[in-house]
């Protein structure tokens, strides 16, 4: 009777294919073509091969380590061989790691984090050694191996990725990093099937071991959303690092992008024809050819909004794209530095390997971002695009708008882009493909490599069939009029055709001469085809006649009024929405010089000029095209605007915008006006004004059109005599930034001392270390704020007042950012009400749209964000950051504010955000004294090794309490050093930056006469010294207990250690670890840290217990949430107790040593000869200089003492030079912390330059809304 065959679980079948399947997809063939007949054995052999190789470069890595796994995965594969039958499944478990430790191994770093991952996976396959055979044919118990089996092939699929990407060991410890958190997911996962095996081989618990397989199921989805969402967490973070270190805005782009494709969205099909163009179609093929592509066009072919389509095609395909649109609107958008960081911030978007390679390499390792380094960086990452082992990689890049830079930063874009190209397709891995809009360019042309043109003129018939179906939709919106006159479908076409033709492959005209028919008077179709043909050919031509209907029935007086707008609207500094708009012509001067500015200007002004200025979807107004701009500064036009006389007209306004600001918001006005004026938008252009009065006349007086326009100079000093009247003396003496960092151009203020004093204030107060300084003082001033705001009064001492409910005052001590915040607090105010008496309820949403951005605004000088603002507080704060040199933790869920120096972010992290096994110490139990059979070398060696580099200690006075080592010591060093015996050297030593490195004399004298003479060896031994050798516990003789100790030496408790908060992830310093003085302190950090309510409940997550009061539940955080934390242990491994007791037992014991030392001997010995130089003629033998070794003494007496006059020294027996020889010893106190248990980033870090050196103390610990 045949045998019959074992059943298989279907469920853990598919679970093993589908792990099969996507390590098999993720491994080339070439890589696995020897897996499915390697053996076990082999993979041991391959093994010891690495292991000899490594011997041959003298660089052993005990390849013993993956014995476990080895004998882990012979036992699971007995197990699960059942499952494996039929199918190539079972090598595929062992069969990876050969070629991944071959690959590893050329690199050590990398190699040595695999081979630890690998020994951790053996512990949980150690129990299918007594359970392979036994329920391998379970079905429930299939499963479980199955799912052992998809862990294993899931870190071997993370392993080989990454060793087999592109550039791998530049990424592999960062990448590795991030995989630290999937890894410990994989092994929490096999530990807890492996407790699902063990309740499995018992058969009594059958229930339990499928509720555990249920909610081990229900664990892995759980714990997999929540990894991927902390991976996109961390990487957030470290991307918005990134972009701090960048000092990047990608406003401008979202802004030009979204105002650009809304055209081409608005006519649907009229760029459908590029996707049909045969080059267009083969450069978004993935394949190497055409690598460049280039797009040339008139002015208004519609070249942009066919870009702004072509994105959003590719974009919908999931292509790997990356682009930027240059832009005369914002000149930020057209410089060389600008392209890079768009073009660097959208390829790190798309990988968060790369963040965290950028993040590490360049964030943490402080390297400045330079445009040498921008491009450097740019050339490194594209060759590391690469994601999937053996893959070809297909980055598209677009440039659009490229005519609007300057001809150098057009220069350098292109060089840029034959560099990538270059550097890219000999990489092999990755294919950049260029496609370049802009308008025909002879100097494009001579630079740009391996191109293929596209040009629009010779595209007639494409372009003659979209403009068609342009005009035809815009026809539509006509259909009332057209209907009015009678016109069928056949004289409606013949109009397209007209338009058509007229428009010869330009958009912009055909808009043009549709928005011509819209506005004027036709009594039949005839009539407006006649009226078409009439028009101008050239653009120009046309815009000239739109212009003439503008002006031909305005007086003079209006004329000036709209070349006003158009030179508002054509040299601001950044385009304004309509109301700030309006609110500049308000200020503007008129033809008398001065504004008026009672009463915001109408806004039908405006909309006379309407044919030539379009506003856009955010509200700010533009012309319709750059060659608008181009025709009002030509010759061509009737009314030429002229840049210079702009800038003065500009100029003037600021001024005039700020006078009224000072008059309205800084002097007694009254409230309901104030109010009124800022809805109504009058004082709308303050930001603006704010922001760039500085620019403007810095500009004036440089150029010396200041002094030539009397207007301009009296409205400047009037403003500077307000500031000067309403200025904080204080301010005046801040010397925070020297003149020397300020603008040179401040030297043409020198005849004009109040104007010059007020612009340097104003520099000074939104320069960036201002800036810094502000923000660390609001992080501190968060917390007490939100304590306040919960209704605690102000009973814990304050450092500041706040002065405002809804946050921080924002503003500074100089005159122009007290009246920016006066009147930010009034937009505040106002954006916070539903309705306002006097104000329709349109006129307060039309504010509230228009100004919801400029409650809050960088303070940073000549920051884009300094105008355009922001919606929150928050996200202002973190944009300001950005600027600085304050780093952020990235890691998930973290709220710790910014901090000072990456030495300091480094630290934290170590402290609270890498886990690490516990040090235990090693204790003595009972009676015991330190007494040794260590011989006297031994003795000798060790206290060398526990002293620091500089040998002798000579002129010791106080006792060691730090490290060997500089360090920056803080007022609380100071006062925890009064507490030390010999306190006024220590005072002394610490005033003047100093080491803590001396001994008492009074200590010493005491112990030397206590034990004169005696070999430690034998001073030491007590009665259980027996005992001790015989249980081999070996104490070195340099470490006390308190009964070695003399009964003169007394240390305080506050020099052990520390009373602290032992919440989890403080750890914060309260006070000494004696209790005077501690009540209130404790009260102060509790209330303000932790508590977040008005209950008596514990905030910490696992107390929550509830008391009757709060002064109960204070005690109870006192004797329960504090504790004795030590001074001297490594911050990593912090041992608290609870008595004093304790800690000076601790203290004593793991601390405190005891160094053997020797000294000259004064002290006459009978029968001892007399030197030629008498001891107490040397002042190293008075002073009693000790020396670490005896050797060191002798050498001293034998040239010093018993020399000849030619330095040579007699020949004296050491019998002799040993009389003058006296041992004696000396305390010292020991921290414990050792540099080889610090991660390897924190290494590099220490390291780098002394700009860590400069720590600004700030308390680390802040209000976390988790522990309440």
């Amino acid at each position: 009777m045949p045998l019959k065959k074992p059943a298989v679980s279907p469920l853990a079948t598919r679970t093993m294919r589908t792990a099969f399947d996507n390590l098999d997809q993720t491994i080339t063939r070439q890589d696995s073509r020897t897996f499915s007949s390697m053996s076990l054995k082999q993979v041991e052999n391959a093994a010891l091969e690495i292991e000899n190789q490594f011997a041959a470069r003298q660089s052993l890595r005990n390849m013993r380590r993956l014995v476990p796994l080895f004998k882990g995965l012979a036992h699971y594969s007995r197990a699960v061989e059942i499952l494996c039958n039929g199918t190539p499944f079972l090598p595929w478990i062992w069969a990876p790691i050969t070629l991944i430790l071959q690959v590893a191994s050329e690199y050590v770093e990398a190699f040595e984090k695999i081979v630890k991952g690998y020994s951790r996976i053996a512990e949980p396959l150690r129990r299918f050694a007594l359970l392979s055979d036994a329920f391998s044919t379970n079905l429930d118990f299939q499963q479980t191996l199955a799912v052992f089996y998809a862990d294993i092939l899931q870190f071997h699929k993370h392993a080989y990725k990454f060793v087999r990407r592109n550039s791998w060991t530049l990424l592999f410890l960062t990448s590795w990093g991030r995989f630290q958190r999937h890894f410990d997911n994989i092994l929490e996962d096999l530990k807890r099937h492996e407790q699902l095996v063990d309740l499995q081989a018992n058969a009594q618990n059958i229930s339990e071991a499928k509720q555990m397989r249920e909610s081990i199921e229900t664990w892995r989805e759980e714990s997999q959303a929540q990894l991927q969402q902390l991976d996109e967490k961390q990487a957030n973070k470290q991307f918005e690092s990134i972009i701090s270190w960048l000092k990047a805005d990608e406003s401008d782009q979202l802004a030009i992008f979204e105002a650009t494709s809304a055209e081409g969205m608005k006519f649907a099909g009229t760029c459908s024809w590029a996707l049909k163009n045969q080059r267009i179609n083969s450069w978004l093929q993935q394949k190497s050819d055409p690598p460049v592509l280039w797009l040339q066009g008139t002015p208004g072919s519609g070249k942009s909004v066919l870009i702004t389509q072509l994105i959003r095609f590719m974009r919908a395909k999931n292509l790997f794209l990356i682009q930027h649109f240059c832009s005369h609107r914002y000149a930020s958008s057209t410089t060389y530095e600008q392209i890079l960081r768009s073009l660097l911030l959208q390829l790190l978007r798309k990988d968060h390997e790369l963040v965290a390679h950028v993040y590490q390499d360049a964030v943490l390792g402080k390297k400045p971002p330079t445009v040498q380094a921008l491009e450097r960086l740019l050339y490194t990452l594209f060759t590391m695009t690469s994601r999937e082992p053996r893959k070809t990689e297909y980055v598209w890049i677009v440039i659009d708008g490229l005519n609007e830079c300057e001809t150098q930063k057009q220069a350098s874009v292109i060089s840029l882009i034959n560099q990538i190209i270059s550097k890219t397709s000999a990489s092999g891995e990755t294919v950049c493909k260029v496609l370049i809009s802009s308008r025909l360019s002879s100097h494009i042309a001579d630079r740009l490599r391996m191109k293929q043109i596209i040009s629009l003129t010779e595209e007639k018939t494409n372009l003659k069939l979209a403009i068609r179906q342009y005009v035809a939709q815009r026809l539509q919106a006509f259909h009332d009029k057209l209907r009015q006159l009678e016109l069928g479908r056949k004289e409606i076409e013949d109009i397209e055709v007209v338009i058509t033709n007229k428009a010869d492959g330009m958009f912009l005209y055909a808009r043009l001469v549709l928005d011509y028919l819209s506005s004027n008077i036709f009594y039949s179709g005839d009539e407006m085809k006649e009226s078409i043909n009439e028009l101008p050919e050239e653009l120009f031509g046309f815009y000239q006649k739109i212009l003439t209907q503008i002006l031909v029935r305005l007086d003079q007086r209006s004329v000036d009024r709209v070349k006003c707008i158009f030179g508002w609207i054509a040299f601001t500094k950044r385009p304004l929405k309509k109301m700030e708009f309006l609110s500049a012509l308000t200020f503007s001067p008129d033809e008398s010089g001065a504004s008026k500015n009672s009463t915001l200007v109408p806004k039908y002004a405006v909309d006379i000029c309407g044919a030539l200025v379009e506003e856009r979807p955010d509200t700010t107004l533009t012309f319709i095209h750059i060659s608008v701009k181009e025709f009002l500064q030509s010759s061509s036009s009737t009314l030429m605007i002229d840049e210079q006389e702009a800038t003065r007209e500009h100029s003037m306004a600021t001024f005039a915008c700020l006078l009224s600001g000072v008059h309205t918001f800084l002097e007694n006005r009254p409230e309901h006006e104030k109010f009124l004026r800022v809805i109504k938008g009058i004082h709308g252009f303050h930001v603006y004004a704010t922001e760039f009065w500085t620019e403007y006349l810095l500009h004036l007086s440089s150029s010396g059109e200041m002094d030539s326009h009397p207007r301009i100079l009296t409205l400047a000093c009037e403003l500077a005599e307000k500031l000067d009247k309403i200025s904080d003396p204080s301010v005046e003496q801040e010397k925070t930034v020297e003149s020397s960092g300020l603008d040179e151009r401040i030297a043409f203020l020198r005849g004009k001392p109040l104007l010059q004093k007020h612009v340097e204030i104003s520099l000074r107060a939104r320069s960036l270390k201002r800036l810094e300084s502000k923000i660390l003082q609001e992080v501190q001033d968060l917390p007490l704020l939100r304590y306040q705001q919960s209704g605690h009064g102000t009973a814990l001492p304050q450092r500041q007042e706040c002065k405002s409910k809804a946050s921080i005052d924002r503003g500074g001590k100089d005159s122009t950012s007290r009246l920016l915040s006066s009147y930010q607090q009034t937009v505040r105010f106002l954006l916070e009400q539903d309705h306002y008496p006097g104000v329709s309820a349109d006129d307060l949403e039309l504010f509230k749209s228009q100004f919801r951005s400029s409650a809050f605004t960088c303070r940073l000088n000549f920051c884009p964000r300094a105008t355009t603002g922001f919606t929150s507080e928050e996200l202002c704060r973190q944009h300001e950051i950005a600027h600085t040199r304050l780093a952020m933790c990235t890691v998930p869920e973290c709220k710790y504010p910014p901090f000072v120096s990456t030495q300091a972010l480094m630290n934290h992290i170590r402290k609270y955000h890498t886990s690490k096994p516990t040090r235990k110490s090693i204790r003595r139990v009972g009676n015991f004294s330190a007494g040794t059979t260590i011989s006297k070398s031994d003795s000798e060696i060790r206290a060398k090794r526990l002293m620091t580099d500089d040998g002798n200690v000579a002129g010791s006075k106080v006792i060691r309490m730090r490290k060997a080592k500089q360090i920056k010591h803080t007022q609380r060093d100071t006062e925890d050093a009064k507490n030390f015996p010999g306190k006024e050297d220590v005072s002394m030593m610490l005033s003047s930056g100093g080491r803590i490195d001396h001994l008492t004399e009074e200590m010493h004298r005491a112990q030397s006469s206590s034990r004169p003479n005696l070999p430690l060896s034998e001073a030491n031994k007590g009665p259980n010294h027996d005992e001790e050798i015989h249980s081999g516990q070996d104490l070195p003789n340099d470490v006390l207990v308190e009964s070695d100790l003399d009964p003169s030496f007394e240390v305080s408790i506050d020099s052990m250690g520390y009373r602290g908060c032992s919440i989890p992830g403080c750890g914060v310093k309260l006070q000494g670890a004696s209790m005077e003085g501690f009540h209130t302190e404790i009260a102060h950090h509790y209330w303000m840290w932790h508590h977040a309510d008005s209950m008596a409940r514990c905030a910490v997550n696992r107390c929550q217990v509830v008391f009757d009061s709060r002064q109960v539940l204070q005690v109870h955080y006192e004797y329960k949430h504090t504790t004795l934390f030590c001074n001297h242990c490594d911050a990593n491994h912090p041992e608290g107790f609870a008595l004093e007791d304790e800690l000076r037992h601790h203290w004593r014991l793991q601390h405190l040593k005891r160094l053997t030392r020797w000294v000259c001997r004064l002290e006459e010995v009978p029968g001892r000869i007399k030197p030629p130089l008498a001891l107490e003629t040397c002042n190293d033998c008075v002073g009693e200089t000790k020396y670490d070794r005896r050797a060191d003494v002798i050498k001293h007496l034998r040239y010093r003492h018993f020399g000849n006059n030619d330095q040579t020294p007699n020949w004296i027996p050491l019998s002799n030079l040993e009389q003058f020889v006296r041992e004696t010893w000396l305390y010292q106190v020991e921290d414990h912390t050792a540099a080889h248990d610090k991660p390897y980033a924190i290494h590099e870090l220490e390291s780098d330059s002394e700009d860590d050196s400069e720590v600004i103390e700030l308390d680390e610990m802040f209000y976390v809304e988790e522990l309440a």
